[in-house]
């Protein structure tokens, strides 16, 4: 196990910003995550893809966890809940476009929705990240967290999701058990093609990002309303509302974390005072 000290923390986040973290640390398997995360007495975060991180740009005090090395995937069938279930296992690290491939060579689907969210496994459950209508936690049967000093398995009955939550936020992840179907390559292949050109052809491509930065309600499309209310291409210092799609804040090359706070509160501020609504960020905000 290697901790690094005084990280560069922007290199592991989409937006490409933030200071640095005092202590980081790559763990190489679920073990050393759970004595880590159990000896470590300071402040902790765990970081999976960091595609929904920002970090302060005074840094973190305290010690960075990546997941990214932990990958594992298999499956197998499993009686469950009086039915026999293909399940596909997961380490929380696995990000989501190796898990794509890994689907399509085993011929496995149901997950094709959620092709090219820039998301690792862990994460994404944790958020309930979703796409096209669809929500990944719709196809959780089980998770293993750390908790306690030990390892644990929740069901599915014991797990709530709704839109961009669950009731994970406070666990540490290590593997997420997903229900597929058997299909065929080609047919998984041409899903995720068509879900990856649908996502190509309406969000930002060449700036740095974390896909959309606020979450829908019920009847509220942020994107709808930040656009109608012309505020694509407004700035602050390297931080822009995208041109592309009005969800979206670009880093246009030298964005700083407070840019993109600064306007993300110019956003909700001038959202609120046209419509009264109260815009939430789909972010994690960390310092």
């Amino acid at each position: 196990m290697k901790i690094q000290t005084n990280y560069k923390i922007s290199e592991e986040t989409s937006f490409k910003c933030g200071g640095k973290a005092s202590f980081y640390c790559e763990v190489e398997d679920i073990k050393e995550f759970c004595n880590l995360v159990k000896f470590h007495s300071g402040k902790l975060y765990v970081l999976g893809n960091g595609t929904k991180t920002l970090f302060s740009d005074n840094g973190f005090d305290g010690l960075v966890i990546s997941t990214k090395k932990l990958k594992g995937m298999r499956f197998y069938s499993e009686e469950a809940d009086g039915e026999e279930k293909l399940l596909l296992e997961c380490e929380c690290g696995v990000r989501f476009d190796d898990m794509h491939i890994f689907c399509a060579e085993k011929e496995l689907g149901g997950l094709e929705f959620c092709a090219g969210i820039p998301a690792s496994v862990g994460g994404a459950v944790i958020m309930n990240a979703g796409a096209f209508g669809d929500e990944i936690g719709s196809y959780v049967e089980k998770v293993e967290v750390f908790q306690d000093g030990s390892l644990k398995i929740l069901h599915k009955n014991e797990i709530s999701f709704s839109y961009r939550k669950s009731s994970l936020k406070n666990y540490f992840i290590t593997k997420v058990w997903f229900v597929v179907a058997k299909s065929k390559k080609n047919v998984i292949i041409n899903k995720q093609q068509l879900y990856l050109q649908k996502r190509f052809s309406s969000q930002p491509q060449g700036f740095a990002n974390a896909g959309s930065v606020f979450k829908r309600s019920e009847g509220v499309v942020p994107a709808e309303i930040i656009d109608k209310l012309g505020l694509k291409g407004l700035r602050e210092g390297g931080a822009m509302v995208s041109e592309k799609h009005a969800g979206f804040i670009v880093n246009t090359g030298n964005a700083t974390a407070s840019d993109i706070a600064r306007l993300i509160d110019k956003i909700k501020t001038k959202v609120f005072a046209e419509t009264g609504i109260v815009l939430e960020e789909e972010l994690i905000l960390v310092d």
